[in-house]
């Protein structure tokens, strides 16, 4: 499996409230639900855009853009909110300020009122670390696109960067610097790039390949991958599935085989934010699949809005090995990239390989609102023997699971309230030997969640 040393990435951009009219304390807002469902969790760093240069009593520092929210919000209220509450959620998200790209406030200003170079560049690296100091953040993001990437120097990006490398590493806590160029480009000094950076995140989603990048002289071993899952953007960022095979086949380069370093998504907070933050749960999945047996599939489905069960795959013999499935979202919120009117949420399939599959294909207005069947002993494991899926117009799929062998038997059934159906599963799995001395799991236990 690809070796991710920098982890899954995210994007927040604090300029944009969704939904509409929503501030960051609404409860519906997009900000909230990362945390209801614990999203901040799939997040190894949170990249927090945009950031601006501003005069410091020696040079220049940091901070947070302006812009105002409903309530009176600003962007500042909102970063201190997003630094306690992402923290809260998960302890060990590390957070990088990114940059601003354009406009008269990006790094290039640094050098714009003339003078010594190394002693402008010097005198930011410092004011920047008392910044993250005193806020509490882990590292600076650099967003190469547009006028930033046209006015500042190559000369100017090797002073600067290996500046700010130099004083990063003085410092007794580990401090990170990412870069996420758009394109390469002829003010980029490729060696700096190459050593002042811990990691580099193309936004592939702009279009520019990967040969362009490691043609420009980007070293292959510091190389992760850009991603989004915003509307109008095409393959292979249409699921965290599309994304997650490229990136786990890693790439060649000069005859060898390399691993991407991380994966960076932009961003959790567009226009279908559901969409973006399901799918960035789904690829931490399977980037790194969850330990143990037990599994739950509510907090990725609430996230993209509950939408309904539109496909199960069950794999089944004597009794029920493995379950999948997959729900289609009509929401304003969870609409898919290329323009898809619908949002495709495939989860991850829980249970073994062994038995025979079967895809159920469920009508969206035939959701399914009740789950029954066994469970018992089967060679001395417990756990189910037998499930059937019933539509709300009585539709039948199944029964999954011969119960052959079964030693003991009990029923079960779990229905919907009125108005609602199952959009999600859990349970947990246990594994077992087959005949040929192999192993495989089963499904343990399982529940219906219905909303």
């Amino acid at each position: 499996m690809t070796d991710l040393a920098n982890g899954i990435n995210a994007w927040l951009f604090l300029n944009e409230d969704e939904p509409p009219g929503t501030n960051y304390n609404s409860a519906n807002s997009c900000f909230q639900t990362l945390i209801n469902y614990k999203t901040y969790n799939s997040a190894t760093f949170l990249g927090i855009a945009f950031f601006a240069i501003t005069p410091a009593t020696n040079g220049y520092t940091i901070e947070i853009g302006s812009s105002s929210h409903q309530g009176g919000l600003t962007n500042q209220d909102y970063l201190n909110s997003v630094l306690h509450d992402a923290r809260q959620v998960n302890p060990n998200i590390k957070f990088l300020a990114t940059m601003e790209y354009s406009g008269s406030n990006t790094l290039a200003g640094i050098f714009s009122a003339g003078g010594d170079p190394q002693t402008q560049a010097s005198a930011f690296a410092n004011n920047l670390v008392a910044y993250l100091q005193n806020c509490g953040m882990n590292g600076l993001d650099i967003d190469w696109e547009g006028p930033v990437s046209e006015n500042m120097t190559k000369a100017q990006f090797k002073i600067l960067f290996t500046t700010i490398r130099k004083v990063f590493d003085q410092q007794p806590v580990k401090y990170y610097l990412s870069f996420t160029p758009a394109w390469p480009t002829d003010t980029i000094d490729y060696p700096t790039v190459n050593s002042a950076f811990d990691f580099v995140s193309p936004q592939f989603y702009d279009g520019t390949p990967l040969s362009s990048f490691l043609g420009a002289g980007i070293s292959p071993s510091v190389i992760g991958y850009g991603a989004q899952f915003e509307p109008g953007n095409a393959e292979p960022n249409s699921s965290a599935q599309q994304v997650w095979n490229a990136v786990s086949a890693g790439f060649s380069s000069g005859g060898s085989e390399y691993n991407y370093q991380d994966i960076f998504m932009w961003r959790l907070n567009s226009g279908n934010f559901q969409f973006e933050q399901a799918q960035f749960m789904i690829l931490d999945q399977l980037a790194n699949p969850p330990a143990g047996n037990a599994f739950d599939d509510t907090a990725i489905i609430a996230a993209a809005g509950n939408p309904n069960i539109t496909q199960v795959t069950v794999r089944s013999g004597d009794v029920l090995n493995a379950i999948q499935s997959v729900n289609t979202g009509t929401g304003p919120y969870n609409i898919g990239t290329q323009n898809k009117e619908t949002g495709i949420f495939t989860t991850l399939q829980h249970g073994g390989n062994s038995g025979s599959s079967q895809v159920a294909n469920i009508p969206y207005n035939d959701p399914i609102v009740s789950i029954s069947g066994y469970t018992g002993t089967w060679f001395g494991w417990q756990c189910v023997l037998q499930l059937t899926l019933t539509g709300k117009s009585g539709t039948t799929y199944g029964p999954y699971g011969s119960m052959a062998h079964a030693s003991s038997r009990t029923a079960f059934s779990q229905a919907a309230q009125p108005g609602q159906s199952a959009v999600a599963f859990k349970g947990s799995t246990v594994t077992v030997p087959l005949a040929d001395g192999s192993q495989t799991a089963i499904i343990a236990s399982l529940n219906a969640v219905f909303a």
